[in-house]
């Protein structure tokens, strides 16, 4: 799961020369304003340590994963439920739900083989990753502009804090986070986006439109506040109120 895909792209970070005098923190807190799918508006934190991370989805979810034990959490607001497991078991499960919405899929079942790998292979070699050179400020540090575009389906601008090196457990929610998209292209826009994170440094803005086969929107948020030093224990908890359900 931590191999490249093919144009090497750098979910949530592209590896630069640090040319900021802050510092590089073990645990990192981001005091987040989104615009998420939906329309709707929050702030939340999103929590990075070497042994856990606490990141929000595009749809409002949020997903922990926890190195000891390896463990993943799905938190689902809107619902005020979750779910809590090992992470085979959650790949496990994701699979099979990517594999039902699958067989619903209209559009693909009505295609050959062929002429499904053809479009594949047109998307794929539409896929780039480009460095502007523009610079600014966000929550008090310098960022570099980088923009991921795949053909007509997808732009995703992001502004990148060179100096914040943070643990990158994209790749261990990657499956699950995958699953709660229904539409096979917007999983594949999802994992461009989270193999963003492959490298050093933390996006500290972004702004993404995307097309897929059965819907099009587009999400954002922006850093207000960056917090460095322990992240209390309270911050791995599960909302009041909420109740286990499944995957």
């Amino acid at each position: 799961m931590r191999t490249p895909v093919a144009v090497r792209i750098a979910l949530l970070t592209l590896g630069l020369a640090v040319l900021c005098a802050w510092p590089a923190a073990a645990d990192v807190t981001l005091i987040n304003h989104y615009r998420l799918i939906n329309g709707d508006t929050l702030t939340r934190a999103c929590y990075y340590s070497g042994k856990r991370v606490r990141v929000t989805g595009p749809d409002g979810r949020e997903f922990m994963f926890n190195a000891d034990g390896d463990t993943v959490t799905v938190i689902i607001h809107r619902r005020k439920t979750y779910w809590t497991g090992p992470r085979e078991l959650a790949d496990s499960l994701a699979n099979k739900i990517i594999a039902q919405n699958r067989k619903g899929l209209s559009q693909i079942s009505e295609m050959d083989a062929e002429t499904w790998r053809q479009k594949m292979q047109a998307f794929n070699d539409s896929i780039k990753v480009v460095q502007t050179f523009k610079s600014r400020k966000i929550a008090g540090l310098t960022c570099d502009q980088w923009i991921l575009t795949a053909g007509t389906y997808m732009t995703n601008d992001q502004w990148i804090a060179r100096s914040l090196s943070v643990a990158n457990y994209g790749p261990e929610l990657q499956k699950v986070v995958q699953s709660s998209i229904m539409d096979p292209l917007g999983r594949v826009l999802m994992r461009l986006m989270i193999d963003m994170r492959t490298k050093s440094g933390l996006a500290l803005a972004g702004h993404t439109t995307f097309r897929t086969l059965s819907q099009s929107g587009s999400f954002e948020f922006r850093t207000i506040q960056v917090v460095t030093g322990p992240i209390p224990k309270s911050a791995w908890k599960i909302p009041a109120g909420y109740k286990p359900t499944e995957l």
